[in-house]
């Protein structure tokens, strides 16, 4: 189970991080660093997109989410979430990276200088005054993190894309499967611990309206996820109109 309740930015001052833990004469000792909050982030409209990393992601073209400005005084305009390695493809609104080998990645480029890239407290360690931190982080993947962090920014309506399940054998459904960081095309995935974070994530945040977007409505979804009543699907052409793009 995850480390999450239903919390938000609005109350958010910072946390606690343990920096150092010593072992001395079979007493523990440890330094403890207050991390601030440093994302104001002053959302109006309230709706989000967040981008996962499912093949089904290169079935739309991201430029009219990029590019939306939400109509008078950006009263709909959507904020954008990414994961790991889309930031070599696309530039969202906020990037979360997990995994050692995608955030050394990320560290040694300049991007995580000019954007904002949510991590754990270990990375943020690992790569000073390069990341942000998770607020309360929940130690999940890094789909249902950054769906988490659209949740605790306040955002109601949350569309999903590249959101995709791994049911075939031997077949990594992943954009960027056989590159750094990423198991090879072949690998067999098991997204069962996945489908149950997003179950849970749908769940504390039932007042969102959580939107799964395919080019052809009706996909199966998982199994794990029947029931979810604040959990519905569009095709690309009623998200389109839905958000304005």
């Amino acid at each position: 189970m995850l480390k999450l309740t239903k919390r938000y930015r609005t109350t958010y001052t910072g946390e606690d991080i343990i920096v150092e833990r010593t072992l001395d004469k079979g007493s523990w000792s440890q330094v403890i660093e207050t991390v601030p909050n440093a994302v104001i982030n002053s959302q109006i409209s309230n709706q989000a997109v967040v981008l996962g990393n499912g093949t089904s992601r290169l079935d739309m073209d991201l430029r009219p989410i990029k590019n939306h400005r939400g109509g008078l005084l950006g009263s709909k305009a959507l904020q954008t979430y990414g994961c790991n390695a889309l930031y070599r493809d696309f530039t969202p609104d906020f990037l979360v990276a997990s995994g050692n080998e995608i955030v050394n990645e990320i560290a040694i480029t300049s991007y995580p200088t000019d954007n904002i890239v949510y991590t754990s407290s270990l990375n943020m360690l690992a790569h000073p005054n390069k990341f942000y931190l998770v607020p309360h982080d929940p130690y999940a993947d890094a789909g249902t993190t950054a769906a988490y962090i659209a949740c605790f920014d306040g955002h109601k309506k949350i569309f999903l894309l590249g959101f995709d399940s791994q049911e075939p054998a031997n077949y990594n459904n992943n954009i960027y499967a056989g590159t750094n960081a990423y198991d090879s095309k072949t690998t067999q995935i098991n997204p069962s611990k996945w489908h149950a974070n997003m179950k849970q994530l749908m769940q504390v945040y039932n007042d969102v309206d959580f939107i799964l977007v395919h080019k052809y409505k009706g996909q199966p979804i998982p199994t794990a996820w029947n029931g979810i009543t604040n959990l519905r699907q569009l095709n690309h052409r009623e998200f389109i109109i839905e958000a304005d793009l």
